[in-house]
């Protein structure tokens, strides 16, 4: 980080820019304690720079671990060459003009980040999940079945796709977008690294929508945005608990009109049963 902060108050837009996304793709990755290596940095800030395009830069840093699996037979870097590599997946993707609001593009950003990676990379999963959530005090969450999952998730999408966000006040298109947001992460599409494509499709739809990342709220809160996502599909009726994007709203008008609401995790936590 400490290698980019000056990127981060440059007077070139293109460079400020580039800083801010290579920052959200980081913040992405933290949320699984991804940390990009110090190796990754300098090919970075040739980019920020614009020295290199962002095809190059996949090249380099290709290039480098060719070099790197030549040299030494240990795995210890095995993580830091996922953080590298799905951090340059993750540019790639925002830095393309392609996007649309349809299952298939979506597996697609799953299957751009993740393909040698994890097996069945932007494929649809088969088996049932469920996951213990901290926000939840580690209450179980099962996660749709996967009979008819397609179906419901293209039903999803399709409803989605006739949305008139023109015709939505921004607050209203805020909360429109986070009520979207959190039933595309609970369909849990993919068995693998469904939280940061889900992310990343996020962070293209905003931009897509017309909203700017303003700061690196990705960067420090990405842990916030999940256990905020988390709550905004939770029910429990005894408890007296219902679904609230109160909290994605918060993280996102941080992120896209450089407010000050104070995001703090234990503000969101329930008792779990």
């Amino acid at each position: 980080m400490q290698n980019l902060e000056k990127y981060l108050r440059s007077k070139n837009p293109k460079e400020r820019e580039y800083c801010l996304y290579w920052l959200t793709a980081f913040g992405i990755q933290s949320v699984v304690n991804l940390k990009p290596s110090e190796n990754l940095f300098p090919i970075i800030i040739r980019h920020i720079e614009g020295t290199v395009d962002i095809h190059r830069t996949r090249i380099e840093l290709r290039e480098f671990y060719n070099e790197w699996h030549r040299r030494h037979d240990d795995h210890h870097t095995h993580h830091e060459e996922e953080a590298d590599k799905v951090s340059v997946r993750i540019m790639e993707v925002l830095l393309d003009d392609e996007f649309n609001l349809s299952y298939e593009y979506f597996s697609k950003v799953h299957h751009h980040m993740f393909h040698g990676i994890y097996h069945h990379s932007g494929e649809l999963r088969e088996k049932p999940l469920s996951k213990k959530e901290w926000v939840l005090g580690n209450t179980a969450v099962l996660y749709p079945s996967t009979q008819n999952l397609r179906e419901k998730i293209d039903y999803l999408f399709a409803k989605e796709r006739s949305t008139d966000y023109s015709a939505l006040s921004e607050r209203h298109k805020i909360r429109h977008f986070c009520e979207f947001i959190s039933r595309l992460f609970m369909a849990n599409s993919f068995q693998f690294a469904n939280s940061r494509a889900v992310f990343v499709f996020a962070v293209k739809y905003l931009l897509t929508l017309g909203f700017r990342i303003q700061n690196d709220t990705f960067y420090r809160e990405a842990w916030y945005f999940r256990n905020a996502i988390i709550r905004a599909c939770y029910t429990n009726m005894h408890q007296g608990i219902y679904p609230t994007t109160e909290y994605m709203e918060m993280f996102l008008y941080n992120l896209i009109r450089n407010e000050d609401n104070e995001l703090k995790n234990h503000r969101m936590v329930i008792k779990g049963e």
